[in-house]
């Protein structure tokens, strides 16, 4: 039988966070093919992985991943979708039970962005 193992990134790297007014994350990500945000602890956001590199493929193997920039609002209460001023709409998903987006957003609200 194959084994499995899980196992979590040593190291993430963000390039950038962005923190937006939610009309303007919904903008964003509505122009966008893939057009669902996440939603952890009162945070709507989307994370955007660098361009794929040999290099990048290393770091991989070396337990390290690298994010171009992270977009955020503030957002209180999970609902599936959520619209714009304008009407724009996006679907959300709940990644509350994931450790990984836990603990993200747990470092994003340690930063000093996340009170500008």
């Amino acid at each position: 039988m194959t084994e499995f193992i899980h196992k979590p990134y040593d190291k993430i790297y963000v390039r950038d966070m962005i923190k937006l007014d939610l009309d303007d994350l919904i903008g964003m990500m509505s122009s966008l093919e893939s057009a669902n945000a996440y939603w952890v602890d009162g945070v709507l956001f989307a994370s955007f992985a660098m361009t794929e590199s040999e290099e990048l493929a290393k770091k991989e193997m070396q337990n390290e991943m690298y994010l171009d920039k992270i977009i955020f609002a503030k957002y209180e209460n999970y609902t599936k979708t959520v619209k714009s001023s304008t009407n724009l709409e996006i679907g959300i998903l709940n990644m509350s039970k994931s450790k990984l987006y836990q603990d993200l957003i747990e470092w994003l609200k340690s930063q000093p962005i996340w009170n500008d």
